[in-house]
């Protein structure tokens, strides 16, 4: 028993809202990856899964903004967006899986907050409904602050997935690490509808080759540069983080315009712990 699957995910909404204003190739081409990822998760005969993922104003306001928050619930809701085309969903938790991540975390002085209620929107429901259509896979959250500044560094988002990783490698169930968000988007700011197709592609390169201090040494800044919404890629920095020992490969990459984000889809090879079954 242990990590059995890892793979990264974009979450725009227009990869469920408005799936037909994408040139059909550029859609067949990214559902095309999902279902890669769909059948590598199911094919790995997962128990638990915990998602690095992102919010957008759901849970969390000015009034409290924690730069990680773990989710320790038994079951969750969403989406919170009626207009996105995935009808209402209760989604199982694993607070045993929850509350190992933070002990361990704590253990090594790093204090993500917690939450025992949490509302999902799309960041988490879109890639929830490819991955796992029958919401019947047991997540734990792991939400990452990438809304408001200061953010997580990416060195300290890759501390914390390393913690992440350990867990699952010691957990006596079958784990699989998911990471969703980015890439490059504006999403309502000045500069929407910009796509830094060049920046996806060098991100996209470190990850494939494993290039974990060249992944640790991004700043917020730079990943900002990229638009506002390629900061959620701090969540892929954290999956990099879990596995340590890596090479990916790219299993779907489009620049949506219409859906005015980089796709960015990634499964992952690792041997440190890695069940063949």
């Amino acid at each position: 028993m242990t990590l059995v699957h890892a793979s990264a995910i974009s979450h725009a909404p227009g990869f469920i809202a408005w799936v037909d204003a994408a040139p059909p190739a550029q859609k067949d081409a990214i559902y095309a990856g999902a279902e890669t990822l769909r059948r590598d998760l199911a094919a790995a005969q997962v128990d638990e899964l915990i998602l690095f993922t992102s919010e957008h104003w759901t849970n969390f306001f000015y009034d409290h903004v924690s730069p990680f928050c773990v989710g320790r619930a038994d079951k969750y809701e969403g989406p919170v967006e009626p207009w996105l085309k995935i009808g209402k969903k209760t989604v199982p938790g694993s607070p045993d899986l929850a509350e190992e991540i933070l002990a361990a975390a704590y253990a090594q002085d790093l204090t993500p907050g917690f939450a025992q209620e949490l509302a999902f929107d799309h960041g988490t429901m879109i890639p929830l409904s490819f991955l796992t259509p029958d919401m019947d896979l047991p997540v734990v959250p792991i939400i990452i602050n990438t809304l408001v500044a200061p953010q997580p560094s990416p060195k300290s988002c890759y501390a914390l997935g390393k913690v992440v990783g350990e867990v699952a490698r010691r957990r006596g169930k079958r784990v699989a690490i998911v990471a969703t968000g980015g890439m490059s988007h504006d999403p309502g700011e000045r500069n929407h509808g910009f796509i830094d197709e060049d920046f996806d592609h060098r991100f996209l390169d470190l990850m494939a080759a494993g290039d974990v201090d060249a992944l640790q040494a991004l700043t917020v800044e730079q990943l900002g540069a990229a638009g506002a919404g390629a900061i959620e890629l701090l969540g892929w920095i954290a999956l990099a983080g879990a596995l340590s020992h890596f090479t990916g490969e790219v299993v779907a990459y489009q620049a949506v315009v219409p859906w005015a984000t980089g796709m960015g889809l990634m499964r992952f090879n690792f041997s440190d712990g890695l069940d063949p079954r």
